[in-house]
């Protein structure tokens, strides 16, 4: 099994003042103080061993605070040597296409033979979407949109589009990427069948962020893969996205489950789910609407114990068995862990981190990943 690791920049610290809308005070621990911490993990991601290093994409909040993905993993291209980059993920809709599509031809150039695992999404949160003058109601034709051009710009070397949103006259995109098959294997994020179902049709593979119960996930996997044979394409494993704390004691893995609770009121807080009818009669996000007025909770799993007990956080005997559940669960070959979330400090982040890496990474390196049975093309029942 590969492990990646991914680094975000979140100041936990700063919510309170930010909820209270208190623009006269300055923030309790500066931006710059908690992006030096997130740079400080990232080194350790490659001599610890891990396989890859990948980036999310958030602005506006102290939630993610990494405005543009490409320049990140362009500045870890650069600092790294071995590892492979990844996005969870870069959001589409908010991106010019042509402009996308020279950001990621130029990062495939500066990984230098390096895989780029590309994982895209839609994106949630109103306010990012509105702080950009994108409409939201347009996300998925957006989303489709500008897939459609990557795949045309990164796989020829003269293109053009005629779409609803996007026109595009005969262009290039320079310099010409390396890779010849920089969209193949292309991730995509989803929260709800219906963009499961979507990415399936469109060839994508699965990028689990596990917000929803395991015994779903499952069930999901299955419906993707026999999806994709009615498309002819082979079955795909999903890469999973998970929080981690390794510690010494059951106790403070007990403790630590804090941290992964102030996470989620931090990710409900940024997309919207604390702002009753946020969703409403918004198009392309019902799903989200459903999810807010039953009180499901937001993209991370709300509040549910289960999600929680699944997760990374743990003794390293603890996070051995709930990787061997998962991957029993979802057949997954690929995990990505998250490890300063809900206000870790640095030192703490890191000690982590190192017994991760020391005591648990081994063991996933070593762990069987196979494509189970169970998650293999299913043939229709016949009534």
């Amino acid at each position: 099994m590969k492990v990646g690791v991914s680094i975000n920049t979140l100041n936990t610290a700063d919510w309170e003042r930010v909820n209270a809308e208190d623009w006269s005070r300055p923030p309790v621990r500066s931006d710059w103080e908690a992006f030096r911490g997130t740079l400080a993990l990232g080194e350790l991601v490659e001599p610890l061993g891990f396989d890859s290093l990948w980036v999310s994409e958030h602005f506006g909040s102290p939630y993610g605070m990494v405005p543009n993905t490409l320049q990140m993993l362009a500045y870890w291209a650069g600092r790294t040597e071995r590892i492979d980059l990844g996005s969870i993920v870069v959001v589409l809709p908010w991106w010019n296409p042509v402009r996308l599509a020279h950001e990621v031809a130029m990062l495939d150039l500066l990984l230098a033979g390096r895989r780029f695992r590309f994982g895209v999404g839609r994106g949630v949160s109103r306010e990012e979407y509105e702080s950009l003058a994108i409409p939201q109601a347009e996300s998925r034709e957006r989303f489709k949109e500008t897939l459609d051009i990557l795949e045309l710009a990164l796989s020829q070397e003269r293109f053009s589009y005629d779409g609803e949103i996007f026109t595009i006259p005969p262009t290039s995109i320079r310099p010409q990427w390396r890779s010849p098959d920089l969209m193949q294997g292309v991730l995509c994020a989803s929260t709800s069948p219906e963009s499961m179902q979507i990415a399936a049709q469109r060839g994508l593979g699965q990028l689990f962020v596990t917000g929803a119960p395991l015994p779903e996930l499952r069930r999901q996997v299955t419906e993707f893969n026999t999806i994709r044979a009615e498309l002819d394409l082979e079955p795909q494993q999903p890469t999973v996205y998970m929080w981690a704390h390794c510690v010494e004691t059951e106790a403070e893995a007990e403790d630590a489950m804090k941290y992964f609770r102030r996470y989620q009121l931090e990710a409900a807080d940024h997309y919207g789910f604390t702002k009753p009818g946020n969703f409403d009669g918004l198009k392309g996000y019902e799903r989200y609407a459903e999810r807010q007025a039953s009180g499901a909770g937001g993209p991370t799993g709300g509040d549910s114990p289960a999600f929680g007990e699944v997760q990374f956080i743990g003794t390293p005997d603890q996070i051995v068995a709930n990787a061997e559940y998962l991957q029993e669960m979802t057949s997954t070959a690929e995990i990505v862990v998250l490890f300063q979330y809900g206000g870790i400090d640095d030192v703490s982040a890191e000690r982590s981190m190192h017994m991760f890496a020391r005591e648990v990474l081994p063991v996933l390196h070593a762990m069987p990943a196979p494509l189970r049975d169970e998650h293999r093309p299913q043939p229709a029942v016949v009534a």
